[in-house]
Parts: C-alpha cells; sequence; structure tokens
C-alpha cells in the first residue's frame, strides 16, 4: 500500500495478516518527526516537529493518531499535555521514537479517557528526580509496547509510571523498565484506581541499585488489579520486589521475581487483599525461585 497523508481519514479498511482491522474510520492521522516543523500541516511530507503539536491538533472523540516516526528524537523541559480524549499516540519502527525528559516533571500526563501510547521509548533523564514518564490521570486509558530508562550516574526518575486514583480501566502490556546506576523509588506507582492490568510487563534493575519502595507499589488501594506474566527484579538489599502494603484488592499470577531481601519471603509485601498464582522468587543470582507467598493449605 502506498502512503499517503490521509487526508479523509481511513476508508475501505486496513487488514493484517488477513484479519480486516478497520472497516471504516473517520480519524484524522498527524506525522511527527524531528525534521519538521510545528508550522507545518502535520502531513507525511510535511510533519510537525513535536508530539505537542501532534495532540493539540486532535479532535477528542474522533480517534485520531499521532504517527511518530522512526527515529524521532525529542526532548521535552515541560510535560507533554495528553489532554484530548480518544487518541492515540504511535510510535513507528524500527527504532522507536525516544522523548528525553528534561525537568523534574512527568514525560506525559495523561488526564484525557481513552488516550493511548504505543511504541515509545523515555530516555535515561536529563534532570534529577523526574517525576516520571507517563503519569496516568484518567480512565480507560492504555500504554502499550514502550520501553524506559531509569538514571544515569547522577540523575533519576522517581517512578517511570505513576496512576492517579483517576486512572481506573488502565491497560499497561509489554511495558519495559530498566535502572542500573541510581535508585528509583519505584517502577510502577499505584494510588486507588480500579481494574487496572499490567500484562506481559519487564522492570529490572541491576548492580546494587534498584527501587527503593518496590517495583510496583500501592500508594492506595486498587481494586480488582490485575498483575499476569511479568518479570520484576529489584537488586537494591532489604528492599521488597511488590509492595501491596496499602491492601490493594486483585490477582498476581504467574511471575517471577528476583530479589534481595533478607528473607526470600518478604521479597513481596501481600497486604490483605491480593491473591497469588504461580509467582516464583528468588533472593540469590543462580538459583531458581520457589513459589511465594506460602501456598494455601486448606
Amino acid at each position: 500500500m502506498s502512503i499517503t497523508n490521509y487526508p479523509g481519514g481511513f476508508s475501505g479498511g486496513v487488514t493484517v495478516r488477513g484479519m480486516p482491522l478497520l472497516s471504516q474510520y473517520s480519524g484524522e492521522v498527524f506525522w511527527v518527526d524531528d525534521s519538521g516543523s510545528d508550522g507545518n500541516s502535520g502531513t507525511f511530507t510535511r510533519p510537525f516537529a513535536t508530539i505537542q503539536k501532534g495532540i493539540d491538533s486532535c479532535t477528542a472523540g474522533r480517534g485520531d493518531i499521532v504517527c511518530v516516526k522512526s527515529g524521532h528524537a525529542e526532548t521535552v523541559t515541560a510535560q507533554i499535555d495528553a489532554d484530548t480524549a480518544g487518541v492515540a499516540v504511535v510510535g513507528l519502527g524500527p527504532v522507536k521514537p525516544v522523548i528525553t525528559v528534561n525537568g523534574a516533571v512527568d514525560g506525559i500526563d495523561v488526564s484525557a479517557a481513552g488516550f493511548s501510547i504505543v511504541n515509545i521509548e523515555f530516555a535515561i533523564p536529563g534532570t534529577d528526580a523526574q517525576t516520571s514518564d507517563i503519569n496516568v490521570d484518567a480512565a480507560y486509558c492504555s500504554i502499550v509496547n514502550c520501553t524506559s530508562h531509569g538514571s544515569t550516574t547522577s540523575k533519576n526518575k522517581v517512578s517511570f509510571i505513576t496512576v492517579t486514583a483517576n486512572g481506573d480501566d488502565l491497560e499497561i502490556i509489554g511495558f519495559r523498565g530498566y535502572n542500573a546506576l541510581v535508585d528509583m523509588v519505584s517502577g510502577i506507582e499505584l494510588a486507588a484506581a480500579t481494574r487496572v492490568n499490567i500484562i506481559d510487563c519487564h522492570l529490572h534493575s541491576s548492580g546494587s541499585v534498584g527501587y527503593s519502595t518496590g517495583v510496583i507499589d500501592d500508594t492506595g488501594v486498587c481494586t480488582e488489579l490485575l498483575i499476569k506474566d511479568c518479570t520484576f527484579k529489584n537488586v537494591k538489599a532489604a528492599t521488597a520486589v511488590l509492595t501491596f502494603a496499602s491492601n490493594s484488592v486483585g490477582m498476581v499470577s504467574n511471575c517471577h521475581c528476583s530479589g534481595r531481601h533478607t528473607t526470600i519471603a518478604s521479597n513481596i509485601i501481600p497486604g490483605t487483599g491480593m491473591d497469588f498464582f504461580q509467582n516464583y522468587v528468588t533472593e540469590e543470582a543462580a538459583l531458581n525461585g520457589i513459589i511465594i507467598p506460602v501456598a494455601d493449605a486448606d
């Protein structure tokens, strides 16, 4: 299929591997590339230079897409405002677009419902104590196939993803987070949202640093929380991998955790509301994991 600017949206359908994906699509597509200009029209041949301009050009509820070209690199000193409902920001391959946050701010603040962020990479921070790469403060949003890097030798992020009590029905799928040089507070911080799904995500740390409150930390009571098919590694000494101290309610299924707490059982703080199914934990390298918490015997 030849490349067009889709001036009237998609029509006639899009097929992926033989499966019809769209039979009628009324939204518009805006393009972003660092070779472009925010004074352009946002077409494929005349792209915008910033993701913010792409979002600002969208219309709420129409299903618009901001396509960020492969290899796009953007540094932001103020948060990107994802404040238009029903928009998807989609990074194209083979090289993920990269956002570098140079400020003690969120990289993208999602305040509009139904917003999606797909295939975006967040570089190591340009300023110490960057608050997050993505803050979700609206319902029915999704973060898919994104990657984050946590710290330099003197600068860190507080968290990769923060979720407020407004972040109901959030999907975090295929997220990758890596931290190597300076401790972060958490990988994913969850407030009292409902129906948050964290699936096929992999958040790791290396050396002797990690996440001071846990790779996943609940700061409020989440309900109907699902964490499934993930791997988590926190090598910070005497610190849990998963922390549900606020007594969130939900399930953790088929996850593998590597920690360095004082006892193997203390690598997960289960709280009182989470159920666990086939989760394996280690606290030393080169050893196989065991199931924790202990199996229900009655």
